[in-house]
Formats: structure tokens, C-alpha cells, sequence
């Protein structure tokens, strides 16, 4: 498998981001072929969606902010947005809030104050689902490519461990899931619940060459993954809390918990 990265020119509030990418692919004499999968950076796409907010132009402030910047030590205008973003809150700890947003769990709902600018955040991009299925038929057709998949990048923390991973917010073109339930193991033994998240590791793989500050890298491209591609992926990579191990076991921590306060 080969990854490399394409860069960019620094992308700005509502610049037109694909035509970007396609132009930039082909002025680094690159192309897109058979078989390859393109992961795009999602702050990238946000900027360009016009995402980019001033924390200075946030004014309207609830009390439930206002208490929760108090118990984090956060900017009250913060964390209006990550609770206008999120469909639900979990808890925090100091500086971080974790989020439902989109079906996945984010910090600070995925809003990012890096590389935004001075006194600015970026909010995940909108449409995601819809998006990156738009880039994909748009890139097919540019690069006269039928297998292609296309992922939109982001990161996230493991529980217990230090440091981030890449995740997979949006996938087109793949089954970013293979469901191993039923393959027999080394000694014929009938796997019964493994799943390999084959759009995340793909991007942890490209996490390595991904760059959003000064090496302006926010694309690349891998080559000969042999993943499934496919235009109607039969799974995807959500799932219901109540499957969820550490859902369900955090959930009962949180109870006990409460209950021998």
C-alpha cells in the first residue's frame, strides 16, 4: 500500500474546495486511478463551507453554557457553540466537553480552535453524508475513475490511552466496515463479534502525512488498499449507545457512582 500527500494553498471561508484539490492533484503532477481512496481533512471542508466563526459575534449565551464553563474552565461563548452543535453532552473535565454530534463521540463537539485564526473556532463541516458522496461522483468524473473511495478525516482519543487516532466522519465509494462474524480463527473456531473499522485505520494510516498547519497537507491519497469498493456500502461505521461496550459499561460506572455519593 502507498500513501502520499497532496499540499494545498491555505484554504479561506467559503474558497472553493474542490476545484482546489483537483487542480492542485494535477499541478503536483499526480492523478487519481483505479483503486484509490482520497482523505480530505475535515476542517478544510468546514472552512470552505464557511464554518469558521468569530467567538466575538456570539452573543446570545444560555445559563446551561454559562454553568458548564464554569465547572470546565472554558470560554462561556465556547460552549454555546459545542451545545448549539451537539445533540447531547456526556460530561467534561477541564478544558474538554465530550459530545454527541453526527452519531459519534467528540470533543468539544468537534469544534477546533486551531488554525482558525485569532479569536475564531471551526465547527465540523454540515452535510457530511451528503458531502462526501458529492465529492466522490465529482471526482470519478474529473479523474475518469470508476473505483475510488473517499473519506472526510478527523481525530479522536481512545479511553485509557494518550494521544489521537484518525476516525472517518464520512465515507463514500467502500464498505468502510468488514464484518469478520463467522470466519474461522487460527484453530477453525467461528469469530463471533469482530468488525474491522477499515475506513479508520485507512485514515490513522494517513494520519502520518495529514498536516493542517505550516506543511499544509490537508489531502492524501492511498493506493493499492484492496478495500471492497463498492457505490451501495451495506454497513457504516455507527451504532446504537445501547451496543456500544463502552456506552454501556460507562452508563453503569456513572450510576454506581451517583448512588454511592
Amino acid at each position: 500500500m502507498e500513501l502520499f500527500s497532496i499540499r494545498l494553498p491555505l484554504i479561506k471561508k467559503n474558497d472553493p474546495l474542490l476545484e482546489i484539490i483537483v487542480q492542485n492533484i494535477k499541478d503536483q503532477g499526480k492523478s487519481l486511478n483505479e483503486g484509490d481512496i482520497i482523505v480530505i481533512a475535515e476542517k478544510i471542508v468546514a472552512t470552505s463551507q464557511g464554518r469558521v466563526i468569530k467567538l466575538s459575534e456570539v452573543k446570545k449565551i444560555s445559563e446551561q453554557a454559562i454553568t458548564l464553563a464554569k465547572e470546565y474552565d472554558m470560554d462561556e461563548r465556547y460552549v454555546e457553540l459545542i451545545l448549539r452543535e451537539a445533540s447531547m453532552i456526556l460530561g467534561g473535565m477541564t478544558h474538554v466537553i465530550l459530545a454527541k454530534v453526527n452519531d459519534f463521540l467528540i470533543a468539544n463537539a468537534g469544534i477546533d480552535q486551531s488554525n482558525a485564526g485569532l479569536g475564531n473556532v471551526v465547527l465540523l463541516p454540515k452535510d457530511l453524508k451528503e458531502v462526501v458522496w458529492y465529492y466522490w461522483r465529482e471526482l470519478r468524473k474529473e479523474f475518469k475513475v470508476n473505483d475510488l473511495g473517499v473519506i472526510i478525516a478527523d481525530s479522536r482519543v481512545q479511553p485509557l490511552r494518550k494521544g489521537t487516532i484518525g476516525i472517518a466522519i464520512a465515507t463514500a465509494g467502500f464498505e468502510p466496515i468488514e464484518d469478520l462474524k463467522g470466519q474461522p480463527d487460527l484453530f477453525n473456531r467461528p469469530m463471533e463479534i469482530t468488525m474491522r473499522a477499515i475506513a479508520d485505520d485507512l485514515v490513522s494510516a494517513a494520519q502520518f502525512l495529514l498536516g493542517e498547519a505550516d506543511n499544509q497537507t490537508p489531502i492524501v491519497i492511498i493506493r493499492g488498499s484492496k478495500v471492497d469498493f463498492t457505490e451501495n456500502p451495506t454497513m457504516t461505521p455507527e451504532m446504537p449507545p445501547e451496543e456500544c461496550l463502552y456506552m454501556n459499561i460507562f452508563s453503569k460506572y456513572l450510576l454506581k457512582k451517583q448512588k454511592d455519593l
